[in-house]
C-alpha cells in the first residue's frame, strides 16, 4: 500500500469507490479513519479522492475480513506480514462478537443492540455481517426452548435499524434503480431486511416493508408500483389458488421477482425470476444495473 497515487492516475470520489466495491461510504471512512486502510488524495475543498489501486486494496481487505480477520490486524496482512493473525484469532474475534449481540438481545436491551449493530455495520460490509454475526445469532436463538419473544426482538431491531439505513441514503439517489421488498407469512424478516441493505450499497434505491402481505395483496402492490421492481419473499408452500395466482403475475408483471422455498416449489411455467434464496435472487436483481 503506498502512500500517494501518481499523479497521472485517474481519481473518483467516494461514491463511485462505494458503487463498484459494494461497500458503504461509511464504512469506507471508518477504514481509512480508524485503521489507516485506506490514503485518498483531496480535492482543494477537502473531498476523498480515489484511484484503481484503492479498488484493488478494498478487494484484498474484503477477502481478508471475509476469512474473519479482525479490521485491527488486516493492515499489516496488507504489508505483508501474515504472523499477526493466528488461526484461532478469526473464528473467535467473531464469536465473542456473536456472544455480545444475543446477551444484549436477552437482556431487551434496544440501545446495546442498536449500538452493536451500528458498529458491526460500520466496520464490516453487509455479507460479512450477514455471514459472521447475524445469521449464527439468530441461527441460536431460534433453537432456545423460550417463548420467541428474544428472537422477534432481535429482528424487530434489526428491521428498525435497515430501515432508518435505507431512508437516510434515498435523498442521495437521483438516478439508482428502485426495488421494493415484500415479505409473505413464514418468511424471515430478518433476511430480508439484510437483502435491502445489500441492495442499497450496491446503488438501488430500495423500500423495504416490514409486515407480512398476502399473496394477493403482494401481487396488487406489485402491479400498482409499476414504476419500481418487486420482489415478494415466502417460504413454505403456496396453496393452489395462491401458486396460480403467481404464475399469472410474473407473465403479466415483468418487474415481479419471487423468492423463497414457496416460489421455488411451485411449477410456475417461468423461474427467470423466481429465486429459491434472498443470495440468489441479489444477485439476480444485481443484472438489473
Amino acid at each position: 500500500m503506498t502512500d500517494d497515487h501518481p499523479t497521472h492516475t485517474k481519481l473518483f470520489p467516494i461514491r463511485e469507490l462505494s458503487a463498484r466495491t459494494q461497500v458503504n461510504t461509511v464504512t469506507l471512512r471508518a477504514w481509512e479513519r480508524r485503521y489507516g486502510l485506506l490514503k485518498p488524495e483531496r480535492t482543494t475543498k477537502g473531498h476523498r479522492l480515489y484511484s484503481e489501486g484503492d479498488v484493488v486494496i478494498i478487494e484484498e481487505i474484503l477477502a481478508l475480513v471475509a476469512r474473519g480477520v479482525p479490521l485491527g490486524k488486516v493492515k499489516p496482512l496488507l504489508q505483508g506480514d501474515m504472523s499477526v493473525v493466528s488461526s484461532g484469532d478469526e473464528a473467535e474475534n467473531w464469536q465473542t462478537s456473536v456472544e455480545e449481540l444475543i446477551a444484549s438481545i436477552e437482556a431487551f436491551s434496544a440501545t446495546k443492540v442498536e449500538h452493536l449493530i451500528h458498529e458491526s455495520f460500520a466496520q464490516y460490509p453487509v455479507p460479512v455481517c450477514r455471514q459472521r454475526l447475524l445469521e449464527p445469532s439468530f441461527a441460536e436463538l431460534a433453537q432456545r426452548g423460550d417463548s420467541g419473544a428474544a428472537f422477534g426482538f432481535a429482528e424487530n431491531e434489526l428491521i428498525r435499524y435497515a430501515v432508518l439505513r435505507l431512508n437516510a441514503k434515498v435523498a442521495k439517489k437521483k438516478h439508482s434503480v428502485a426495488v421494493t421488498l415484500i415479505a409473505g407469512h413464514q418468511a424471515p424478516l430478518w433476511r430480508l431486511a439484510l437483502m435491502a441493505l445489500e441492495l442499497s450499497d450496491t446503488g438501488f434505491i430500495v423500500q423495504l416493508l416490514h409486515r407480512p402481505f398476502s399473496v394477493a395483496a403482494a401481487i396488487e402492490l406489485a402491479e400498482k408500483r409499476g414504476d419500481t421492481y418487486t420482489v415478494f419473499y415466502q417460504d413454505g408452500l403456496w396453496k393452489d389458488k395462491e401458486q396460480a395466482s403467481v404464475a399469472a403475475a410474473l407473465i403479466v408483471n415483468k418487474r415481479l421477482f419471487m423468492c423463497g422455498t414457496a416460489p421455488a416449489l411451485t411449477p410456475l411455467g417461468t423461474q427467470e425470476r423466481v429465486f429459491a434464496d434472498v443470495k440468489t435472487c441479489l444477485n439476480g436483481l444485481l443484472t438489473l444495473q
